[in-house]
């Protein structure tokens, strides 16, 4: 690795925005999360969604209130109990569970089984095996545990952030339009 690309990578570990993404591949290479296992149409129009949140460009009540200079409040809009924060939107919004709720069993239980493969003295952060489960596995340690997690693990989160997104945005339409009624009045 010549200096120029371990400087990249230095300076990348300090943007909080790219918090999410290991900082273990190269430039010049795909990262994994850029690749789906199959062709599927349907399959690739998720991955988006997937980079936003992943590099920190997913907008959120939280990023909106910063960037209005909290003249925009930062308590999420569909269950207005807490700010909307990447955690809430994942794993709190009680607005967006029957979204989450189903896939979440299937990411627990196959997480739990690949990365029982892999010895890592890491402790498994649940919102960051989400967002990027591929930080867990290295390609060069254990090829079977990364094949598993980008055949198995990896649509389910996909898939998960996915419907979240979709959810959140037909919530947020339904608000929108109400509040468009109401002021109709």
């Amino acid at each position: 690795m010549t200096i120029g690309h371990q400087k990249v990578i230095d300076e990348s570990k300090s943007y909080s925005t790219l918090k999410f993404m290991d900082h273990k591949y190269n430039i010049g290479s795909v990262h994994p999360l850029t690749i789906s296992v199959s062709a599927n149409l349907k399959d690739i129009r998720k991955i988006p969604v997937r980079l936003k949140i992943a590099t920190g460009n997913y907008i959120l009540q939280t990023h909106k209130a910063s960037f209005s200079k909290n003249h925009t409040s930062s308590i999420c809009k569909l269950c207005s109990k807490a700010d909307e924060t990447v955690e809430h939107f994942i794993l709190l919004c009680e607005k967006l569970d029957e979204a989450r709720i189903p896939i979440m069993s299937k990411i627990l239980n196959n997480g739990s089984l690949i990365l029982a493969k892999v010895t890592t003295s890491l402790p498994v952060d649940l919102i960051q095996l989400i967002i990027n489960p591929f930080c867990y596995v290295d390609i060069n340690v254990n090829r079977t545990a990364f094949e598993e997690t980008s055949n198995i693990l990896e649509p389910l989160c996909r898939q998960l952030l996915y419907n979240l997104h979709n959810k959140r945005y037909a919530l947020l339409a339904n608000i929108d339009n109400l509040g468009s009624r109401k002021s109709n009045f």
